[in-house]
C-alpha cells in the first residue's frame, strides 16, 4: 500500500493503497454479493453496499460485510451495527477506468494523519487505480504499518484521547474526487491537400476531464429499507466510537495525484450500537448463533481472546 504526505510538505502528493499484501488479501477476502439480500425471519431487505458513481464502500467487521440500514425518512446517510471490542475496515472499489482519490475520515478524522478533517481536496487521501480494490484497516501510523479500527465506547475513542472530539463522532465519510488533470494537445494529421498548398496541421484539445456536478456529489438513492419501530423508551448501551487499535503490517507507498477541487461522491455511514439504532427505529438482524455455526468457515488459526 501507498501513502503521500500531507499539503504542507508535498502539495501535490496523496496516497495510494496498493502492494502485494493488499492485492492477495483483496483475492483471498472476496466482497459479499453487493445486491440487496433478504434476511430470513426478517419482514426487511439490507444491502451491504454503498455506492457512488466512482467508488462503493462496504464496512467488514471482522471480514465479513456488514448490513447497512436506512432511517426513517432519512436518505443521506447509511447505518450500520458497531459491536464493542471488534476490529472493522472499509472496503473500497473504484467503479472507473481511471485513477481517484479517496479521502476517508472517521469520527472527523482524516484516517492519514488523524488530524481533523475539513474533507477538503488538499487533504492526503488514498489514490485507487482503474477498477482498483483496497481495504483500509486503521490509523495510519507509517508507510509501513496502522492501528486498527476498533469499535469501543465514545470516551476511549481515538478522537477523545488525541482531544479532537467533534460533532461527527460516529460518523465515517467517504469522498471521491477525479483526477484533475491538464488537457492533452493533439495533432491533427495533414491532408494531402493541406500539404499541396502549403496550409498548416490545425491543433485542438481533447482528453479534458468531465466537469463535476454542480451539487458536488453523485449518490445512488439507497434502495434498502429497514424495519422501523417506536423508538425505545428505555436508555441505551452508551455511544460508540472509533478506538486505537493494534498494531498491523499495511504497507504503502507515496504517489503524485492532483485532485478536483469538488468530490463526486460523498458516502456516509453513522455507526451506534443496537440500542442506539433501535431507538432510531432502526431494527437490525439479531445475530443467529446456530446459523453460524451451522454456515462453517475455513481459515487460519487465531489467537485466544483470554
Amino acid at each position: 500500500m501507498s501513502i503521500t504526505p500531507s499539503q504542507r510538505t508535498l502539495p501535490a502528493a496523496r496516497v495510494r493503497a496498493t502492494g502485494l499484501a493488499l492485492a492477495t488479501l483483496a483475492l483471498l477476502m472476496a466482497p459479499l454479493p453487493s445486491h440487496a439480500e433478504t434476511w430470513w425471519g426478517a419482514h426487511y431487505r439490507s444491502d451491504r453496499t454503498a455506492s457512488g458513481d466512482l467508488v462503493d464502500v462496504q464496512l467488514l467487521v471482522q471480514g465479513r460485510a456488514a448490513p447497512l440500514f436506512v432511517g426513517r425518512d432519512v436518505r443521506d446517510r447509511f447505518y450500520v451495527q458497531a459491536f464493542k471490542g471488534r476490529n472493522y475496515s472499509l472496503s473500497l472499489r473504484n467503479r472507473s477506468g481511471q485513477r481517484i482519490g479517496v479521502l476517508i475520515a472517521v469520527d472527523g478524522l482524516n484516517v492519514v494523519n488523524g488530524e481533523r478533517s475539513t474533507l477538503a481536496s488538499g487533504e492526503p487521501m488514498y489514490v485507487l487505480g482503474p477498477y482498483e480494490t483496497a481495504v483500509i484497516r486503521g490509523w495510519r501510523t507509517s508507510m509501513s504499518e496502522v492501528r486498527q479500527f476498533v469499535f469501543v465506547d465514545e470516551e476511549r475513542s481515538y478522537a477523545e484521547r488525541t482531544d479532537q472530539v467533534n460533532g461527527d463522532m460516529g460518523w465515517i465519510r467517504v469522498l471521491a474526487f477525479r483526477e484533475n488533470q491538464p488537457p492533452a494537445w493533439f495533432e491533427k494529421p495533414m491532408l494531402k491537400d493541406d500539404r499541396a498548398s502549403g496550409g498548416q496541421a490545425e491543433r485542438r484539445a481533447d482528453g479534458a476531464p468531465a466537469p463535476p456536478s454542480s451539487s458536488g456529489q453523485a449518490e445512488e438513492a439507497p434502495k434498502s429499507t429497514a424495519r422501523l419501530i417506536e423508538p425505545a423508551p428505555k436508555e441505551t448501551e452508551g455511544f460508540p466510537g472509533t478506538g486505537w487499535g493494534e498494531r498491523r503490517d499495511d504497507r504503502a507507498q507515496w504517489v503524485h495525484f492532483i485532485a478536483q477541487q469538488v468530490a463526486t461522491d460523498h458516502l456516509v455511514l453513522r455507526y451506534e450500537y443496537e440500542d442506539g439504532l433501535r431507538a432510531l427505529g432502526i431494527f437490525p438482524e439479531r445475530t443467529n448463533r446456530l446459523w453460524e455455526r451451522d454456515h462453517g468457515q475455513l481459515g487460519f488459526a487465531q489467537p485466544p481472546r483470554w
